[in-house]
């Protein structure tokens, strides 16, 4: 954050000549009244105009929303705390990436089992040789997981981000056009930096009912240093092109309130609290420092400063080295300090650090804890409390992060790419795919897919896993979902490894023994299950 710096002037040097302690004073006035200020000015506590009624959600967004991405962003730079709200977000939400797993409705399409096996194994591979390289990335740096944390990382910073979906030139190693771009919220604006009107709102034509046709992109980001005179340059993208279908534009928001145009960052609601715990940490740190630089008050009948506060190294307790007050007094262990009638040393007890100080700070983090809706101790990273009340707060946090990686990551930006990229592997014939594209239905059977990604960790493995193995056991989950769940690995793909080893170890006679009563009790499974047949009569 920004610190206030107050420069002595004029007046303030000749008071400093007279009376020192009194320029000081009046210098810690000024930084006081300084910081109350931008206090009064920052954008988390900036007075709101208020309309009769009421603004719509697109008002008052243009009211705050520039000023809130640029504190969001300078928080995340700056302050230690807001970057952990971030990091922890795109950390648990997305992590190594989410995994496509392709869910082909087999109702629909009137296959077998074993022929959606087949074919889901073909697109994941497909969908893999585009998606595992940097080429499906326009500037070619990053993968198709890669951009999964950037675009949520961007959308949570900023309010929304999006990206551009353009046609590439296919290659001896990568047969697909599909490329992606992401640009950063502020690339996205009114076409030459005009007001909002009732078919145009940050950057986004609206058509009949507020629906999202267009986008106006810049062709730079307007704050950047080689912008051509501070234009608006750009042109419209269409959400959707009007002949293919195909999607353009990708708009990465999470709405939060009825016909928002575009998205509000997710520190908006405690960036004013941030800003407050960073100007009293700096007070008091500062406050702790002054004190410690004072050892003793001097009290003089004239009240002028004693010679011991501008004392210089020596040898002795005093210095008489030329140039120097022979008054001069310099404090050191052991020290006999005499002083002249009338003065008077008293000791200095400034109360620093705050003993309070502590408690203040946690009750502001537990408040920035409920405003990121990630709680106070996966915030600081620090679990000090009960297992049972941890537990409860990591649960309670995860529900926040899965809609993220739901509502953010996985529909507005992996689905929507998955379903491009099929329909271009359709077209080019990489993919068998009947109906696709004369059926809306049928290419909606082909679409359906499965984004996972890594598990949620676990506290207590050993019970944790035995909770899966009763419900699989019990029919109440799937081995696919509990893999998933514990490990964040895929069923699908580690099945040929399990069972290679397990016919490794059959072969070699190295299967674990089985567990004591085991036996018997299946044994008895399997003599119920008998009994509960019925009897065929014999003649």
């Amino acid at each position: 954050m920004k610190r206030t710096v107050v420069t002595p002037n004029l007046l303030d040097r000749a008071i400093g000549y007279v009376d020192p302690a009194r320029a000081a004073r009046r210098l810690q006035a000024r930084a006081a009244i300084g910081m109350l200020s931008e206090s009064s000015t920052r954008s988390g506590n900036r007075p709101r105009r208020r309309l009769l009624g009421g603004a719509d959600a697109a008002t008052d967004q243009a009211w705050n929303l520039i000023d809130q991405r640029d504190d969001s962003r300078e928080l995340v730079r700056s302050n230690g705390i807001a970057a952990s709200a971030i990091n922890t977000n795109v950390t648990r939400a997305v992590g190594t990436g989410l995994a496509l797993t392709p869910q082909p409705r087999r109702d629909i399409l009137g296959w077998s089992e074993q022929q959606a096996r087949e074919w889901s194994m073909l697109v994941r591979a497909e969908f893999s040789l585009w998606a595992d390289s940097p080429e499906c990335d326009l500037t070619g740096v990053q993968n198709f997981y890669d951009k999964q944390d950037l675009t949520l990382r961007a959308a949570l910073e900023s309010g929304d981000c999006f990206t551009l979906m353009p046609d590439g030139e296919r290659s001896s190693t990568m047969p697909y056009a599909l490329r992606l771009q992401t640009l950063e919220a502020d690339r996205c604006g009114n076409e030459g930096g005009r007001q909002d009107s009732a078919t145009m709102a940050g950057g986004v034509r609206l058509g009949p009912g507020g629906r999202h046709d267009d986008y106006f992109i810049y062709d730079r980001h307007p704050g950047s240093l080689f912008g051509a005179g501070g234009k608006f340059e750009g042109k419209w993208y269409p959400r959707v092109g009007a002949k293919s279908g195909r999607r353009i534009v990708l708009h990465h928001f999470k709405q939060l309130r009825p016909e928002a145009p575009r998205g509000v960052p997710y520190l908006a609601p405690v960036i004013a609290l941030f800003q407050d715990l960073d100007t009293y940490s700096d007070a008091e740190i500062k406050a702790a420092v002054a004190a410690a630089s004072i050892a003793l008050i001097s009290e003089t009948p004239t009240g002028a400063p004693d010679p011991i506060a501008n004392a210089v190294e020596g040898e002795g307790s005093a210095s008489s080295a030329a140039g120097t007050d022979p008054t001069a007094i310099k404090l050191k262990s052991g020290s006999i300090v005499g002083l002249l009638p009338g003065e008077k040393f008293d000791s200095f007890n400034p109360g620093r650090p705050n003993p309070n100080f502590e408690r203040f700070v946690q009750a502001v983090i537990d408040a920035l804890g409920a405003g990121t809706f990630i709680g106070s101790e996966m915030l600081m990273k620090k679990y000090s409390t009960s297992y049972v009340a941890a537990r409860a707060a990591f649960l309670d946090a995860w529900k926040h992060l899965m809609g993220m990686r739901t509502t953010i990551v996985v529909r507005t930006y992996c689905q929507p790419v998955y379903e491009t990229l099929l329909a271009e592997a359709v077209s080019i014939g990489r993919v068998p795919a009947p109906g696709f594209f004369s059926d809306p239905l049928v290419r909606w059977a082909y679409t359906r897919a499965m984004w996972t990604g890594d598990s949620q960790g676990s506290i207590n493995p050993k019970d944790e896993v035995k909770a899966f193995v009763d419900a699989v056991d019990n029919r109440l989950c799937s081995r696919e979902r509990a893999e998933w769940e514990l490990f964040g690995t895929d069923w699908n793909e580690t099945y040929d490894t399990k069972k290679a080893e397990h016919d490794r170890l059959k072969a070699d006679d190295m299967l674990p023994a089985p567990k004591a009563g085991a036996a018997a009790a299946e044994s008895s499974g399997k003599d119920d299950d008998d009994a509960a047949q019925p009897k065929k009569e014999t003649a």
